[in-house]
């Protein structure tokens, strides 16, 4: 993971705090500057893999299908305790002449990667703020990179 990363995501997620909690108010546009963050503009690479199927082999499954009993009616499906149900009448036995056997067969593949290849870039805009105390109020803006320069920890500015 790149460095600057793990910075973006903390501006992203502290500014979208600050427009959160500050609904219905002005950004501040001056007062003392107390602490600076940002990153410069970054771009990583993008890549595309390619895989290939090895060790085929073909698995077949089979299932025992009792059709006599598809018409019973199951208990609730919760984990409680469940009433007792009226007892209705029993279930026919299974006949043998309808017990039905299903075969299910298919082809199942391990995939191992043949290629891992560049195929174009991801680019990252830089960020600048601020966090700046007027009063009670303290929040964190969006600045210019020149702005972001000259401001100095404990000074006064005026954007």
């Amino acid at each position: 993971m790149p460095a600057g990363r793990p910075i973006a995501l903390a501006a992203v997620a502290a500014t979208a705090l600050t427009l959160l909690t500050a609904c219905g108010q002005d950004p501040l546009t001056q007062g003392t500057v107390k602490d600076k963050r940002g990153h410069a503009a970054y771009r990583t690479p993008t890549y595309t893999d390619t895989y290939r199927n090895t060790n085929c082999r073909t698995v077949t499954t089979n299932a025992l299908t009792l059709s006599s009993l598809s018409g019973r009616t199951g208990g609730g499906t919760g984990g409680g305790v469940s009433k007792p149900k009226p007892a209705k009448k029993p279930a026919p036995a299974a006949d043998p002449k309808k017990q039905e056997s299903s075969r299910t067969t298919k082809q199942v593949c391990d995939r191992v990667r043949a290629s891992h290849r560049q195929t174009g870039w991801h680019w990252t805009a830089a960020h600048w703020e601020l966090k700046l105390k007027n009063g009670s109020r303290t929040e964190w803006i969006t600045v210019k990179r020149t702005t972001w320069d000259r401001a100095r920890i404990n000074h006064q500015i005026k954007i």
